[in-house]
């Protein structure tokens, strides 16, 4: 005899429903957590830890070893096979950081913070020295050189324009840069504000404003620049700075911002056509290019800092390195000698 399924009665219905409501409801509050839970770093860390963390794995696969939890043992051992690979010691410390941070996230304690592995560290930072290499700094003069090389007809020498004078004139970050929205600009008058809603200095997402200085009929006005590319592109919203196909054309729906590559390239390719070494130049020669330039001229560290919203000591340490020559202790000591001078004997 077949079987008959039993009809569920309108209250029984509809406590099924409020089930069905509540658990969609949990659902959803776990996934949102998760998510938030996700932003403890910025995505710039965790793609970087993600990479770190399957080097990290793949040495302990070759070693047949656990990687979690991985024993301290097999992190001595990875801090010496990546100093024998010659990474920077700066490298190191970050795939360190990423091997205790999933340590962490799985509920274990890190090997990295095992006294041994300590030492192993200090050791190797004594061996390969704390000295981070540092590419160079775009002096302004340098930056004017590359402005003249562009046809404001061309829409990528338009796009490159506004951005390489409004990255230098921010001393902004290669990744504030890129991802600058319309909706973060605020023109007033011939100056301009710029709302980062988050930056490397502003995890928590408070948000700062930048003030872009504007120069009334200077063909290098980073204002101006901006503002023609604006017009020109015919973008209203989304990100400023996105990527122009062959022909010299722009889709404006696709609302993609360059990548960091494609903004240090950038910076390398004028570089090159100044006959400057584009190997010495990086993502953030735009930005220690305002310090040290503004530095020269003989303007204060709190000024600067006001601009690139940088901790004052790293603002002094570039602006004694760009001063470095100036009322130097030695100058004139090695001079010809004068002929009509006469030495004295002490």
């Amino acid at each position: 005899m077949k079987q008959r399924h039993k009809a569920l009665s309108p209250g029984a219905l509809e406590q099924e429903l409020l089930k069905k409501e509540e658990k969609e409801q949990l659902e959803g509050l776990i996934k949102r957590t998760q998510e938030t839970l996700g932003a403890d770093l910025a995505n710039a860390t965790h793609q970087a830890y993600g990479s770190d963390w399957r080097d990290f794995q793949l040495f302990c696969t070759s070693l047949l070893q656990p990687c979690l939890p991985a024993n301290a043992e097999t992190v001595i051992l990875y801090i010496q096979h990546m100093a024998d690979n010659r990474l920077k010691l700066n490298t190191i410390r970050r795939r360190l950081a990423a091997v205790r941070y999933y340590h962490f996230e799985s509920d274990y304690d890190s090997p990295t913070e095992n006294p041994l592995a300590k030492k192993m560290i200090n050791a190797i930072s004594r061996q390969l020295g704390y000295q981070l290499e540092q590419k160079q700094a775009l002096h302004v003069d340098h930056l004017k050189q590359m402005i003249d090389l562009m046809d404001i007809k061309n829409l990528t020498h338009l796009r490159d324009r506004a951005m390489l004078l409004l990255g230098f004139a921010g001393g902004f970050r290669r990744s504030e840069v890129i991802q600058l929205r319309i909706e973060h600009l605020h023109f007033v008058g011939l100056n301009l504000r710029v709302h980062l809603s988050r930056s490397k200095t502003d995890q928590m997402g408070q948000g700062l404003d930048k003030p872009i200085l504007g120069e009334a009929d200077s063909v290098y006005c980073p204002v101006t620049a901006v503002k023609e590319w604006l017009q020109v592109s015919g973008m209203k919203t989304g990100y400023i700075f996105r990527r122009i196909r062959r022909g010299q054309t722009l889709n404006l729906a696709e609302d993609r911002p360059l990548s960091a590559v494609a903004y240090a390239n950038c910076i390398k390719y004028y570089a090159n056509q100044i006959g400057l070494d584009p190997r010495q130049l990086s993502g953030h020669s735009l930005r220690s290019g305002f310090v040290t330039s503004a530095a020269l001229t003989g303007k204060d560290a709190l000024h600067i800092a006001d601009v690139t919203k940088q901790d004052i000591r790293t603002v002094q340490r570039y602006m004694r390195k760009a001063k470095m020559f100036e009322q130097h202790a030695g100058e004139g000591l090695l001079a010809e000698k004068d002929k009509n001078s006469t030495t004295t004997n002490l």
